[in-house]
């Protein structure tokens, strides 16, 4: 399959302030915070026309997904304990898991 590129437009002001919060919750740990502002910023890039893998891989989504992974300490082990888990937490049974300080 051909390498397909887009191109992220630094003059678009939704753009710009999307790539504006996504550097600063670099340094962030408020998890609901930073999620709030990416949601904002997803409809934000809906509305302007960055639908679809364009916005799935713009790298303003990147840099978010890249903080939460990092928040998160997330692994590929603790990725698949968490899909385990939430197949067990909808079926109505508890589950203990790893709480990994910052």
């Amino acid at each position: 399959m051909p390498t397909v590129t887009a191109v992220a437009d630094g003059a678009n002001e939704v753009e710009r302030n999307a790539a504006s919060d996504a550097v600063a919750v670099q340094d962030a740990v408020n998890l609901t915070a930073i999620v709030g502002a990416w949601h904002r910023h997803l409809l934000a890039m809906h509305r302007a026309n960055i639908c679809g893998d364009k916005l799935i891989n713009h790298p303003v989504n990147l840099a978010f997904v890249s903080k939460l992974n990092s928040l998160c300490r997330m692994t590929f082990e603790r990725e698949m304990a968490a899909l385990s888990a939430i197949d067990n937490i909808e079926r109505g049974e508890s589950v203990e898991y790893d709480v990994i300080p910052l």
